[in-house]
């Protein structure tokens, strides 16, 4: 019987207990990079996301200053069309009173799609007695039996 054991024989039970504390150390480091590698995809994430809000917002702030300059072209040449209709209902006395009218009709004159809408304070359209919603012509004709508007015009 041998109960001795023999120095060129390997011990498997130390072999087998250091293989497994091995493993288990991987385990771990395996584990924590796991774990390291998540968080890293959730900043990603996060990051992704903010980049997306960011051009979002941008894209949001090129269509407002688009925009803002559409309704001011608009608004230019609402005013203009405004200017050449009144000297085509017998003039205006002159630019100084053309403006002074324009700031006190405007409000009453909106670009609707695309559309010249003649609307009354609290933002509805206005008809004329036929029915038929107003157009800038009609306005203007009004604004000539009007006590105060009508001062501006020559006639």
């Amino acid at each position: 019987m041998e109960s001795e054991k023999n120095p060129d024989q390997p011990d498997y039970k130390t072999l087998l207990a250091n293989a497994k504390q091995a493993l288990k150390l991987e385990y771990h480091k395996s584990t924590a990079l796991a774990s390291q590698l998540q968080a890293i995809k959730t900043q990603l994430e996060q990051v992704q996301a903010e980049n997306k809000t960011l051009r979002e917002s941008a894209y949001e702030d090129v269509i407002k200053h688009f925009e803002a300059r559409t309704q001011a072209a608009e608004a230019l040449a609402l005013k203009t069309e405004v200017r050449q209709r009144f000297l085509e209902a017998n003039g205006c006395n002159d630019d100084q009173s053309f403006d002074n009218l324009w700031d006190s009709i405007k409000s009453k004159i909106q670009i609707q799609d695309g559309e010249v809408r003649i609307v009354a304070q609290n933002g509805t359209p206005k008809f004329t007695l036929t029915g038929n919603m107003m157009t800038l012509r009609d306005f203007i004709q009004s604004l000539k039996q009007d006590p105060i508007a009508g001062k501006f015009f020559l006639n």
